[in-house]
């Protein structure tokens, strides 16, 4: 078994250090028992080469005081608002895109006027300021926002358990041991399966993963990675970002833009036309039509409505990420989900 893990590790190295083919894949004790499938960088499809740079510094700051500082921040804040707003209609979410956008100016922030002393603590030296706020940093934030946001299920649990239209049983529901440990086994639960999954969802290089893309992307944006005329990205500081396929804006700016353009048209739904939020135009044609409201009805039917919504809250509310997600994975979800009973209509 000792020679089967010195294989394994010398298998370990030599992904990490050269490319491989697909045959070096799979890793193999003395026993015969597949251990591990590495991950592959042969055959990277183009979305991914086109976004994700292909080199790395290994001296760049990461695990830092200020990357877990800000990330624990993040989870806290953002996890609470959407609990807060899970039961407004139409729904807000707060994504991790947003704590991504927002957290990088606080890290430049802290970057700039954190002391930048030295600790030494049980022969160890640290300092809460080494440097500048890079990209590695940034990146632990928005995993630990990532994680965190979605609000986990369980919390249905615990207010079906105390509310009087279910179970109606608030001394139970009400009990902090009884809300930690549901939560707690459940998100176990979800990592574990995930754990297990890795090597069929996250190692292939054809499991691209659309929203992690867009993530890398504004990466890139912020902390101004270029790209070259084909596409490809480079990690430099230095000079203004080539035109690529025509467009000659940078990342950064058009993110600004359509930030900037994003806030106002949710002005626009949500304060000066609130009627585009549920466009339930089908019922306007006929008003007094019952059957009419029983399909188009966004309130009192089916909502059968090609166009219901302007308002990109509500799409985003739907958990869709149209403008990330490719269309036939949106088909798919609303192909899968479940049906509504009619007297839930």
């Amino acid at each position: 078994m000792d020679k089967g893990r010195e294989d394994i590790t010398a298998l370990d190295d030599k992904h990490l250090h050269e490319p491989h083919d697909e045959k070096d894949l799979i890793a193999a004790d003395t026993d015969g028992y597949v251990k591990e499938i590495q991950p592959t960088t042969d055959n990277i499809p183009h979305e991914v080469r086109a976004v994700v740079p292909s080199v790395d510094d290994p001296e760049e700051s990461c695990e830092t005081f200020r990357s877990y500082f800000l990330g624990c921040v993040v989870t806290i804040v953002g996890t609470g608002l959407n609990c807060w707003f899970g039961a407004r209609q139409p729904g807000i979410y707060l994504s991790p895109l947003l704590a991504q956008f927002v957290v990088h100016p606080v890290g430049i922030a802290f970057a700039k006027f954190l002391p930048r002393r030295h600790f030494h603590v049980g022969g160890r030296s640290f300092t809460l300021n080494p440097g500048p706020w890079t990209v590695k940093e940034h990146t632990i934030v928005t995993m630990m926002a990532t994680v965190s946001f979605p609000t986990a299920t369980a919390i249905d649990i615990i207010l079906a358990t105390k509310l009087p239209v279910f179970f109606d049983d608030p001394e139970l529901g009400g009990k902090l041991g009884y809300q930690f440990l549901i939560v707690l086994s459940t998100q176990f639960l979800g990592f574990g399966l995930a754990g297990m999954a890795r090597e069929y969802l996250v190692y292939p290089s054809s499991m691209i993963w659309p929203l992690n893309l867009a993530k890398i992307s504004l990466f890139n944006a912020l902390h101004r990675r270029h790209f070259d005329e084909s596409g490809e990205v480079h990690v430099t500081q230095e000079g203004p970002d080539p035109p690529v396929h025509g467009w000659k804006i940078t990342a950064f700016r058009f993110c600004l833009y359509a930030t900037l353009a994003s806030f106002c048209w949710f002005f626009v739904t949500a304060f000066l036309l609130p009627f585009m939020t549920y466009f339930n135009w089908p019922t306007w044609i006929s008003p007094t039509n019952v059957k009419l409201a029983v399909v188009m009805g966004t309130f009192t039917g089916f909502g059968l409505n090609p166009m219901p919504t302007f308002d990109w809250t509500y799409v985003s509310g739907a958990g869709l990420t149209p403008l990330i997600t490719p269309w036939w994975a949106t088909l798919q979800i609303f192909s899968t989900s479940p049906k509504p009973l009619p007297s839930q209509c």
